[in-house]
């Protein structure tokens, strides 16, 4: 969500220009649905329009792709309208989530004879008019549909993971088997890793999965691969502890393997702490 209303500012003079130059070209007298029709096939983007007196109350029905509600008529959009900007014939609004279908839109409003039209318009289909992003809408289905299969097929995984090593421990501490390090540290691994592939599950699913309406950064977050490495390094960590102490139980001369095990770990922590502490670019004015 948040790329596309930078896209759209970055070619917002190019957009307006446009949309104004196209409404002039067509001269509409009246507000029907053959008025839709006509502007639908110069803005595929177009959602919604309908017409407003001088004091911005509406005095026609909302028209769009099989709509045509007429409860609106009456009510008053001058919130839409920004006093400082607007200048009496052109303007169109900030971004905005759109109520009727949920997604993102900006409203236009011109001037036609004594009153004003309010045109509302997707902006991802507006900015695929312009060729600024991608309108494949089929591949962004089959994208959707493979990153949800992914991420629900980690978010199980993770929670079998969990279940697991929580039932593993139950069933040791309710048998007659005897209790050691290893009975203890397996459960704790097991739940560590299930956190992580569960945590990574969620960040997928939000991040691909779920409608852009909501306040999600389309932005990959860092945070969540820095929760995914720290649970993996402590995972490792237990282990390591864990080989330490069997191998000090057992046999001293095969040390060396949990002291490279553990050399390893200290250098991907080192390398993880400078990956954490690398400074954000700053831009240049």
């Amino acid at each position: 969500m948040q790329h596309l209303v930078k896209l759209y500012e970055q070619n917002r003079p190019l957009i307006e220009r446009f949309i104004a130059s196209t409404l002039k070209r067509a001269q509409l007298k009246t507000v029907t649905n053959s008025s839709y029709a006509l502007l639908k096939e110069s803005f595929p983007s177009l959602e919604l329009i309908y017409a407003c007196d001088k004091e911005m109350n509406q005095v026609s029905a909302n028209l769009g792709d099989k709509i045509e509600d007429e409860t609106r008529i009456g009510e008053n959009r001058s919130y839409l309208l920004d006093p400082e900007k607007f200048d009496g014939e052109f303007f169109v609004t900030e971004p905005y989530i759109s109520s009727v279908s949920g997604t993102l839109c900006i409203t236009v409003v011109f001037r036609y004879g004594e009153n004003f039209l309010f045109l509302d318009f997707r902006l991802r289909t507006l900015l695929e008019r312009f060729h600024l992003i991608e309108g494949n809408s089929a591949f962004r289905v089959l994208s959707r549909f493979s990153y949800g299969l992914i991420g629900g097929g980690l978010l199980l995984f993770g929670l079998f993971v969990v279940f697991y090593g929580i039932s593993s421990f139950l069933s040791y501490l309710f048998s007659d088997a005897k209790m050691d390090l290893e009975i203890v540290f397996k459960p704790v691994i097991a739940l560590t890793l299930g956190l992580a592939v569960f945590d990574l599950g969620k960040t997928i699913y939000e991040q691909e999965v779920l409608p852009r309406t909501q306040n999600i950064s389309e932005v990959f977050n860092p945070k969540s691969l820095v929760t995914f490495m720290v649970s993996i390094i402590i995972a490792l960590l237990i282990e390591a502890l864990l080989i330490v102490f069997k191998i000090s139980i057992n046999d001293y001369k095969d040390l060396h393997y949990a002291a490279s095990l553990i050399l390893a770990l200290s250098a991907l922590l080192y390398v993880f702490s400078k990956f954490i502490n690398v400074p954000k670019p700053t831009r240049k004015h």
